[in-house]
């Protein structure tokens, strides 16, 4: 017979052992915590410096950068940074604030295009040590795009062609620029509003206003596209996971372009098969699920590859019917850029 010390041992062992099964359980995961689907930034409810949004860029840290035409914000988690007399520069209608676009170099420093201005870059970790860009090491006063790609170089695209630096190793040291236009280059001598860097071949895409798309395969070759009814001003790239890229245009709608095969495919509106609210396409996202956004001057449209949905200020929060641009964090909400504000953006809830 059992005594009831050896009982009480057995229950005690069977317990340890138990509790170690759990322990060794791999912990349920937590479903993500989401919140409303919309959510509004503006000059009354946040520190925006000004409701016309003109560029949105992400960081890797997750912080977001609005460039404006009253200077430029960052928001990070709960947080905003306003960076507004940096950024002032002369014109002949006065002084002015207008940012075009902003891009965080390699290095962690700031670039902010101006809308006239030439260059303000803020050096990392020196808030207080700027640096200015003018020509003629730029082909242009006034910025349109800036993007960075994986060697550390800074691209900009201009009023007048694109312009590249090669940044110094340190603050005491010049940079190195280089001018792109007709005379060295397919570029054209003309506004290039539309820069973006291939993720699967470091190739950089330069949309224009007359020529189509050229590719430049860094110092060993160009190439240019163009579908046979040429769009008009090619105002935004976006690469999906495969073989496709994606522009939006000033009044030809949005084009799918196959880097395999070079064969173009038009989206339109519905009167020409397609789903897009209107022929003015500002701005392209690509999400998680390979879905294409489109930012439009008639509202916001969605893409799934067999289906179209449409949001605009009638059916939605969207705080305007005109889009400037789209980008999309690590988390999969949608940042949306207006003439009237941000508008943070998720069908099942905005991820936390």
């Amino acid at each position: 017979m059992f005594s009831f010390k050896n009982i009480l041992l057995i229950l005690i062992i069977v317990t340890i052992a138990i509790f170690s099964l759990d322990c060794n359980k791999a912990p349920i995961p937590t479903a993500p915590q989401r919140d409303i689907p919309w959510k509004i930034f503006n000059k009354s409810n946040s520190l925006l410096v000004d409701n016309k949004i003109n560029s949105i860029y992400i960081d890797a840290s997750g912080g977001k950068w609005f460039s404006t035409n009253n200077g430029a914000n960052r928001l990070l988690s709960e947080t905003w940074e306003n960076v507004t007399s940096q950024l002032e520069y002369n014109t002949a209608r006065g002084r002015s604030r207008a940012v075009n676009a902003i891009a965080v170099g390699k290095d962690g420093s700031i670039w902010y295009g101006l809308a006239g201005g030439g260059i303000r870059r803020r050096m990392v970790g020196q808030s207080n040590i700027w640096k200015e860009y003018r020509t003629p090491d730029l082909t242009s006063d006034i910025i349109y795009s800036i993007k960075t790609d994986d060697a550390g170089d800074i691209w900009v695209g201009t009023a007048s062609g694109v312009s590249r630096c090669k940044p110094a190793p340190n603050i005491q040291s010049e940079d190195r620029w280089y001018q792109y236009n007709s005379e060295n280059s397919l570029i054209p001598d003309e506004p290039i509003q539309s820069i973006g860097i291939s993720p699967h071949d470091g190739t950089v895409w330069f949309g224009t206003y007359s020529l189509g798309v050229i590719r430049y395969d860094v110092d060993i070759d160009w190439n240019y596209f163009a579908p046979n009814d040429l769009p008009l001003p090619i105002l935004s790239t976006v690469f999906t996971y495969g073989k496709y890229v994606w522009f939006g245009t000033y009044g030809d709608w949005a084009y799918q372009f196959n880097s395999q095969t070079t064969e173009w495919k038009q989206f339109a509106d519905s009167a020409k098969g397609g789903g897009l609210p209107n022929f003015i396409v500002n701005a392209v996202a690509h999400d998680q699920n390979n879905n294409i956004w489109f930012g439009t001057n008639n509202g916001l449209a969605k893409y799934t590859g067999s289906k179209w949905q449409r949001w605009n200020t009638i059916n939605s929060e969207l705080p305007s019917d005109i889009i400037t641009s789209l980008a999309v964090d690590k988390k999969g909400n949608l940042w949306i850029g207006t003439t009237n504000g941000v508008a943070e953006f998720n069908e099942a809830g905005i991820l936390k």
